[in-house]
């Protein structure tokens, strides 16, 4: 009976691994938390706590309070939707295939590497993410040939990381910074990073929507904390317990009948808050810098050596195109594409 259990439990441990693994569970339970947490929020906000703090300031003061909830709340649904839905996917049909006089695997930085192309790489050294890097440039390993079995894992070549690569998945080259996502199964332009909130990539054409929304989502999520804190101290502490604070102890007593429901779902909700708000500004302070250097997340975590020669102006433009900061206010995605060459890199040195 002992080793039934054992057994029993060591497989619900490994079916809860790979759910937690799986990419598309992670991308529905997060869009799923974005989604109740966005309603639930400003609904609660503006139902709840933004009359109680302005009640002594009249009702244009709740009014102008409850506009600028629902226009932070605009905001990020907005860009939320294109992150999820504008196209990153490399077309050759549209931007080009491999420039003639150009070889596969070739550098085509506009200034030389240090070290010519023709020195050989350590393939026993440490990998990372299928990456390694010289000590003066970068080498990417690509997989170039699928495995024969199962158990074995697919033959990666060295290529410099600036550098036309081919892609085993689409069966044809891609162009530098452009890399397959196994997630979404496409090449993706200047490839940042798959977002689960978004359940898509972060690429060449919509980097701009997701760090808007994470400039949003941090002011959001400040608002609302400092609207938050005063319901909670004048109403929910007084009609709770110390343990309450605790999400799944505020649940449980609700369902006993100990706690009302209103003030379980502000608990919970509460969570959601502080979660987003530190994930909001982290990603936010994360992603201005990258963008400031011109890098991708990939590029960052990888040690890539790139420089972007660009002035700080052309960088943001690069990213958000023309008028750059009115994207802040509306998606300008259909009016004015990236400023930027998603093909050659011209002011890109590697």
């Amino acid at each position: 009976m002992q080793n039934f259990c054992t057994e029993m439990i060591g497989g619900l441990r490994i079916r809860f691994r790979r759910l937690v693994n799986d990419v598309l569970f992670l991308d529905r339970f997060s869009q799923s938390c974005f989604i109740i947490g966005l309603v639930g929020i400003a609904m609660f906000g503006i139902l709840f706590a933004i009359p109680h703090l302005y009640t002594d300031f009249g009702d244009t003061a709740v009014l102008i309070a409850r506009a600028f909830g629902l226009f932070v709340a605009f905001q990020m649904f907005i860009n939320w939707l294109c992150m999820k839905f504008i196209d990153n996917r490399y077309d050759p049909d549209r931007h080009g295939t491999l420039p003639e006089g150009i070889q596969m695997g070739q550098n085509i930085s506009r200034l030389p590497a240090s070290v010519p192309e023709s020195k050989p790489v350590n393939e026993n050294k440490r990998k990372t993410n299928g990456l390694n890097q010289r000590k003066s440039g970068s080498v990417m390993y690509v997989a170039t040939e699928m495995p024969k079995t199962a158990d074995d894992l697919p033959k990666r070549t060295a290529y410099p990381y600036f550098s036309w690569t081919p892609c085993l998945r689409c069966n044809r080259p891609r162009p530098p910074r452009c890399h397959h996502c196994p997630q979404c199964n496409i090449c993706v332009l200047k490839r940042d990073h798959h977002c689960h909130f978004a359940g898509s990539c972060i690429g060449y054409r919509n980097l701009r929507h997701f760090s808007v929304f994470l400039f949003w989502a941090t002011v959001a999520t400040i608002f609302s904390t400092v609207h938050a804190l005063p319901y909670y101290y004048y109403h929910v502490i007084q009609n709770t317990s110390f343990f309450d604070v605790l999400f799944p102890v505020a649940i449980a007593r609700y369902l006993l009948g100990y706690i009302c429901l209103r003030y379980a779902l502000f608990v919970t909700l509460s969570w959601i808050l502080i979660t987003f708000l530190y994930w909001a500004t982290s990603f936010l302070k994360i992603v201005v810098n990258l963008i400031m250097l011109g890098k991708t997340t990939f590029e960052a975590d990888n040690k890539m050596e790139l420089t972007d020669r660009r002035n700080l102006n052309d960088k943001l433009r690069s990213v958000y195109g023309k008028y750059w900061i009115l994207n802040f206010i509306i998606p300008l995605q259909f009016l004015y594409e990236p400023d930027d060459d998603p093909i050659n890199w011209p002011f890109v040195k590697a």
